[in-house]
C-alpha cells in the first residue's frame, strides 16, 4: 500500500475543518461536562483527511498538530468563559450546572409530551377497537339475513 502524501496546505486545511465542528460543538456545551481527547482530535483530522491517526507523526506534523491542538484547548476554554459571561455565573461550573439543569427539564418536558401521546394512543386504541366491533357486529348480521 502506497504512502498518502499530504501537504502542509491540505493539512492546515483539514484542522481547519475539525476545528470548526469542535468550535460548533464548545458551543453547544458539549465540552463542558468532558474534556476534550487529542485522540479523538487527531482521529477526526485523519478521518477527514483519509489518513491513520499514526501517520500524522512524523516530526513536522507533530509538532503543528501540538500547537494546533493547544489554541483549540483555549478557544473553547473562551467559548465557554462568554458563555459565562452571558448568562451572568461566577464560575463556569455553574454553567455546567445549569446546562445539566436545562437537561434535566428538557427530560421531564419530553416525558410529559411522552406521556401525553401515550394516552392519546391509548384512547385511539379503544376507538378503534370499538370501530372494529362495530364492523364485525355489521357484518355479522348480513351473514345471517
Amino acid at each position: 500500500m502506497a504512502k498518502k502524501i499530504i501537504s502542509h496546505a491540505d493539512l492546515t486545511r483539514g484542522t481547519a475543518s475539525v476545528k470548526r465542528t469542535f468550535i460548533r460543538k464548545a458551543k453547544k456545551g458539549i465540552y463542558l461536562t468532558k474534556k476534550l481527547s487529542k485522540e479523538e482530535v487527531l482521529q477526526k483530522i485523519a478521518s477527514t483527511l483519509q489518513l491513520t491517526p499514526r501517520s500524522l507523526y512524523s516530526v513536522d506534523r507533530k509538532k503543528y498538530l501540538e500547537e494546533w491542538y493547544h489554541t483549540l484547548l483555549i478557544e473553547i476554554d473562551e467559548i465557554h468563559e462568554d458563555l459565562r459571561v452571558k448568562k451572568n455565573l461566577s464560575s463556569v461550573k455553574e454553567l455546567k450546572n445549569l446546562t445539566v439543569e436545562q437537561l434535566m427539564e428538557e427530560v421531564s418536558d419530553l416525558k410529559q409530551i411522552l406521556m401525553a401521546y401515550q394516552t392519546k394512543c391509548e384512547e385511539q386504541a379503544l376507538v378503534i377497537e370499538t370501530m372494529i366491533k362495530q364492523v364485525v357486529k355489521r357484518h355479522e348480521r348480513v351473514e345471517k339475513i
